[in-house]
This record gives structure tokens, sequence and C-alpha cells, in this order.
């Protein structure tokens, strides 16, 4: 029973970092990298130029919504999960598993090379 539960608690762990991952990817400067690529490419009027930007700042401010009310369920799922695994586990046991759970999250913090 336990070895299932480190799996799945470490799969919620991983799941809230990688949503934190893209998350980053939609930063303002590739907003406007993006916009200055299509202005370049389709030869957009200053006033296209203008709109599509106003269109991508509309969008990344929705996906950011929608990014930080998932990573609000996510961790109200987690929060959920590790007081259920305190129910089950002795206190050194729930210790070696968070233990466990904050070096998964280091190693998938770590910079790619």
């Amino acid at each position: 029973m336990q070895r299932q539960l480190i799996p799945a608690a470490m799969a919620l762990v991983l799941s809230c970092t990688m949503t934190a991952v893209h998350a980053q990817k939609n930063q303002p400067a590739d907003s406007r990298e993006a916009v200055n690529r299509m202005a370049k490419e389709l030869k957009l009027s200053e006033e296209q130029r203008n709109q599509v930007e106003n269109i991508f700042n509309a969008e990344r401010k929705k996906v950011e919504a929608v990014f930080n009310e998932e990573r609000n369920k996510l961790q109200q799922i987690q929060e959920q999960t590790r007081i259920s695994l305190q129910a089950v586990l002795t206190p050194e046991q729930m210790e070696k598993l968070e233990s466990k759970m904050r070096q998964q999250s280091s190693k998938n913090k770590a910079p790619q090379k």
C-alpha cells in the first residue's frame, strides 16, 4: 500500500512543477517577440501590430488566470493528500516521504542542460 502512495504523491508534485514551468513560458517577452515576428513576416501596419499585441496581452492574462486557478486546485488536492497520508503513515514515514518529495521537486526545478 505504501509503495503505491509514494508514486502518487510524487506525481502530484511533478504535475505542479510542470504547470509552473508551462506558465513561465507565457511571459510578456515571448509575446513581444511573437508580435515582432508577425509584424515582419505579415507586413503588419502599425495599427495592426498594436491590435495584435493587445490580443496577445489579453490572451496572456486569461491564460495566467487559468493557470493560477488550476495551481490553486492542485495545491488543495496536494494538501488533502498530505492530510490523508498523515492519517496512514507514521511521523517517521511521513518525514521520509516529504524528504523524497522535496528531493524530487529540487531535481525537477534544476535547469536542464
